[in-house]
């Protein structure tokens, strides 16, 4: 009887343990390290934000770049101080609500709630947009959703394949880097008097100043593209031993990500034999692969810069999907969806409920204009950095950041107080631009404002906070549990 009963309870272990509601802890530092800078994808920043930045900004690139790294470590020390107190999959909204209170946790979660769907989106449709040009027939629709389909079951396989696959991915991304470094620096044409040089970028046919008003826009532009590393928090609870890794990681990844995207921008500036017609190209950096190599590589970067936007949406899907599982966890949502969403396949550690919610969500986005998408996008770093700022200062004075074990950002509160003054920055460049960033900071204005007026009406009242402490460590793989019943 005794071993009918003893068979009777792994059965019923082995069934409950078919899905958890804990994350598994099996990711290594580099394993968060790769999944982080692939959702940075240093060669879309490039491309993207850096492509803009030199053409406006022209020699005044350089001296832009090396302040964008200033700002990318900047970032850095802010978040790992915030990742390291709070390594927890709801990423910004666990910190923030635990410091500053729960408004703060609502109005942050609502924040990326409402931001998520939209960046992925937007990442698939410039993704589609570099595949067309390779594959030509195919409609952008086709391409658009293929990406997102592709990218969803890569996301859904367990964490660790997806941060080798991901990994794979970036290694491509990081030769492309490498190439554009190597090419730039190899025969440089301007020294570094260029740092003290008036800038002057092409108009008219003619190299002419910068108006001082061009290069602040196009500062706030570089600061966009070189910040990054705080995605690593949303696996902290995949992370083994993250109270004292995870401060590390998103430094590392912070400034891995800012100078693989800074200093290829600057190497293109330094080396461009022919730089007017870089400058004036509509694809500034394949015109100058051209000059420097041949056609041929320039091809084959713009395929590098598809499989880098691609890497970045798995991983950008696979932070969402952590997000979502945590505010189901939290029970933020009807009964029956905080069970399915707050599910983790056991032998996976994916949360996949999530993943497939979140990658229908950035579909129905998909069906938006790109220039809907940035006016969602663009306010994000406003309200969500600032607010993280706050969060640091806060903690640092209530004993709940930088204590003992976890990392300290050096000369307090320097680092929260630059941070606040960087967000001011970015808000008066939003307000000037009345295309996307001053409508998305009205928009994400009035998600903050509801997020603080459902947290005083419907929140407050259950005494709702984030959940940190009850978080279950990390489940034990399918054939630990097997050795246990054996």
């Amino acid at each position: 009887m005794a071993e009918a009963s003893e068979g009777e309870d792994c059965s019923a272990q082995a069934s409950i343990a078919s899905h958890s509601t804990a994350l598994h802890r099996q990711l290594s530092p580099f394993g968060v390290w790769l999944l982080t800078l692939s959702c940075l994808s240093p060669v879309f920043s490039v491309y993207g934000v850096g492509g803009d930045v030199l053409v406006h900004a022209g020699t005044g690139t350089v001296v832009l770049f090396v302040m964008g790294l200033g700002a990318a470590l900047l970032w850095g020390f802010v978040y790992a101080e915030l990742g390291s107190a709070f390594p927890y999959a709801g990423g910004d909204y666990v910190g923030v609500g635990r410091t500053l209170g729960g408004w703060a946790g609502a109005a942050t979660l609502a924040l990326w709630l409402a931001t998520t769907g939209p960046v992925i989106a937007f990442e698939c449709q410039i993704a589609a947009t570099y595949a067309g040009e390779l594959a030509h027939g195919i409609t952008p629709a086709i391409l658009t959703f293929g990406m997102l389909a592709a990218a969803t079951l890569v996301a859904l396989l367990g964490v660790r394949t997806s941060a080798v696959v991901t990994g794979i991915f970036l290694f491509v991304e990081l030769i492309a880097v490498i190439t554009l470094i190597a090419c730039g620096f190899w025969h440089p044409v301007r020294g570094p008097e260029i740092l003290l040089a008036a800038p002057r970028a092409l108009s008219g046919g003619v190299m002419v100043p910068v108006a001082l008003g061009i290069l602040m826009s196009a500062l706030v532009n570089t600061a966009y593209g070189t910040v990054g590393g705080n995605q690593a928090i949303y696996f902290g609870e995949e992370l083994r031993d993250p109270h004292r890794k995870m401060g590390r990681v998103i430094i590392a990844a912070a400034l891995t990500g800012g100078f693989a995207t800074a200093l290829p921008v600057i190497a293109v500036t330094i080396g461009a034999r022919d730089l007017p017609a870089v400058l004036a190209s509509p694809a500034p950096f394949a015109t100058f692969v051209s000059q420097a190599i041949g056609p041929w590589a320039a091809q084959a970067l713009s395929t590098g810069v598809i499989l880098a936007i691609f890497n970045a949406i798995i991983a950008s899907i696979m932070l969402g999907a952590r997000l979502l599982f945590s505010v189901a966890r939290d029970g933020l949502l009807p009964a029956a969806a905080n069970r399915l969403i707050s599910s983790v396949a056991f032998a996976s550690g994916v949360p996949r409920a999530a993943t497939l919610v979140t990658a229908v969500f950035s579909a129905l986005c998909c069906l938006l204009a790109s220039h809907v998408l940035l006016a969602f996008m663009s306010g994000l770093i406003v309200y969500g950095w600032g607010l993280v700022c706050l969060a640091v200062l806060v903690g640092r004075r209530k004993g709940l950041t930088g204590g003992p074990g976890l990392w300290r950002a050096p000369l307090h509160p320097l680092a929260p107080l630059l941070g606040l003054l960087m967000a001011v920055g970015f808000a008066v460049a939003n307000l000037a631009d009345a295309t996307a960033g001053r409508p998305s900071l009205i928009i994400l204005g009035m998600v903050i404002a509801a997020a603080t007026i459902w947290y005083h009406l419907v929140l407050k009242k259950r005494g709702w906070q984030p959940r940190t402490s009850d978080i279950a460590q990390a489940s034990l793989p399918p054939d630990s549990l097997h050795k246990e019943c054996q």
